[in-house]
């Protein structure tokens, strides 16, 4: 058959097999001649015939190894498949085992470490896998009772599921986890293998403990807070402090749960308490603190400020609601204008009170003036003629200027001079009232000490203190001009000095028995 087409060779089977059809439906098939087909184009001719009977027997034993070949390729097809899903099915667990976010690890009951994934390797803190395989499963326990207890655990249930324990890293660390384990038991029911599946949960653990430290911190806060706190829907109350119990008049707070607001809040005050409440659940708008009346449950009104704000409990919306007892504020703000009141009638009083007694001064100082100017008249009349006459008499010099001094007084009594020396005069000493007396007079200092019997030292002295208790010292201000300035001038006030600074005086001899200083014109400073 070498050299044939195979096409050709086939359909000389295909012949033959219609042959055979032929002969099984009862029709006498014509007579077939056949020939084979060489590549090139050119027929052979069969050397020998074969009967019809040979023909089928071939065809037979061609369509069972056709059958038994077509049913090896089944088998071999099938296996292929299924090594194929094996393989694929093995990369899809060990992606998954590596890829895994969670800590996988197989293990002995004794602790030893068959496989781990990089999950398992970074949540102790290993190296790296060689190293997390180096390691047992005990020693990853704070204690080696801990690890025997989950082997027992797992042997009595065969898994364990959610189970929440302590694990100590590498570095020593105690780490809290949430761990799956499946137990891998033999024929005899005895148990191979662990397999576990570790997450670690610290960060989820602290936050519970940060949680319930706080819920624990907001309850003691609330529950010790002095303002009474309630948590209402839209109208029943949900949750009271102790503080609320003791404002409304209940003996423990859990009376108040349940019970409407409506029934603590004055009827004319409802309607406004309803909208602010709806404000705040349905538009989620706090409210600024108000000032109500409430009824306790004893019947008894008392004044509370409330604020309001929204607020979520047991997953509904609600409404926060802080009252604070300020009756003996409001007690005492009435007390206030009450006193108030009072002193703006007492104020009305004394303004008019007042008024009276400006009149009466202005008529007693009318009548002070009246009675000074009397007193003035009267002394020109009849003490300053004698005076005069005095000076006609034969005096010496000292009882001259004593005339003189008294005549200046007398004079100036009632005057303004008198009225304003009368403001410093009680500064200075009799002493030196004498001599400034005499110094308005144009006395100079020798003088001054021969009328006083002093030494001229001691008048330098009461001149310096008259200088000083004046505001003089240190000023170009003529201490003569000045006292003659005072009398002359008309006003209620002092002239002020001035205020050049002197320069430092030459030192003089002084003569025996006291030092003067050199007068500028006819005066001395």
């Amino acid at each position: 058959m070498a050299g044939l087409s195979a096409t050709t060779t086939t359909r000389r089977f295909l012949l033959a097999g219609h042959s055979a059809l032929c002969e099984s439906i009862g029709a006498e098939p014509a007579r077939l001649e056949s020939e084979l087909l060489r590549r090139g184009g050119s027929t052979v001719s069969p050397t020998k015939a074969k009967s019809r009977e040979e023909l089928l027997g071939e065809i037979r034993e061609l369509r069972q190894r056709l059958a038994d070949a077509m049913a090896q390729t089944a088998v071999l097809d099938r296996d292929k498949r299924a090594e194929r899903a094996l393989r694929e099915s093995e990369e899809r667990y060990r992606r998954l085992f590596e890829d895994d976010l969670t800590g996988d690890y197989v293990s002995t009951p004794q602790g030893e470490i068959l496989a781990c994934n990089p999950a398992f390797v970074n949540l102790f803190g290993f190296a790296d896998r060689e190293e997390g395989l180096r390691a047992n499963m005990a020693s990853l326990c704070p204690t080696e009772s801990d690890h025997a207890a989950f082997v027992r655990a797992l042997r009595a249930s065969g898994k364990l599921e959610n189970s929440e324990c302590l694990r100590r890293r590498r570095d020593g660390t105690l780490i809290h986890v949430v761990e799956n384990a499946v137990g891998v038991f033999g024929p005899a029911g005895d148990l191979d293998q662990i397999r576990g599946y570790l997450f670690d949960n610290t960060a989820r653990k602290k936050a519970e403990q940060a949680l319930v430290e706080a819920e624990e911190r907001y309850r003691t806060l609330i529950e010790f807070l002095p303002d009474a706190v309630l948590v209402s829907d839209g109208e029943a109350i949900l949750f009271a402090n102790p503080a609320a119990a003791k404002l409304f008049g209940a003996a423990r707070p859990t009376e108040l749960v349940g019970r409407s607001l409506f029934d603590f809040f004055l009827r004319e005050t409802q309607p406004e308490m309803a909208e602010r409440t709806q404000r705040a659940v349905q538009d989620g708008l706090s409210g600024p603190p108000e000032r109500r009346k409430i009824r306790r449950m004893d019947s008894r009104l008392v004044d509370v400020e409330t604020a309001i704000t929204p607020f979520v409990f047991d997953g509904r919306a609600c409404v926060l609601r802080v009252n604070r007892d300020i009756t003996a504020r409001v007690t005492a703000e009435e007390a206030v204008l009450k006193k108030d009141r009072e002193i703006s009638l007492q104020l009305q009083k004394i303004e008019k009170l007042n008024a009276a007694l400006t009149t009466l001064l202005e008529h007693r100082e009318l009548e002070n003036r009246q009675k000074l100017e009397s007193v003035r008249a009267t002394l020109e009349k009849l003490v300053l003629p004698y005076l005069e006459n005095l000076r006609t008499t034969r005096l010496d010099e000292e009882q001259r200027v004593l005339i003189d001094v008294m005549a200046s007084n007398l004079t100036n009594i009632g005057s303004s001079f008198a009225r304003q020396l009368s403001s410093w005069k009680t500064k200075l000493t009799p002493a030196e009232i004498q001599v400034a007396d005499l110094l308005r007079l144009g006395r100079r200092t020798k003088e001054i000490a021969a009328l006083l019997k002093v030494s001229p030292s001691a008048v330098s002295f009461h001149r310096n203190n008259i200088r000083a208790k004046l505001s003089l010292t240190r000023t170009a201000t003529n201490l003569v001009s000045y006292l003659r300035v005072v009398e002359e001038s008309s006003g209620s006030r002092l002239p002020p000095p001035a205020r050049t600074r002197l320069r430092p005086a030459r030192k003089a001899s002084a003569p025996a028995g006291g030092s003067r200083r050199t007068d500028r014109a006819t005066a001395e400073p």
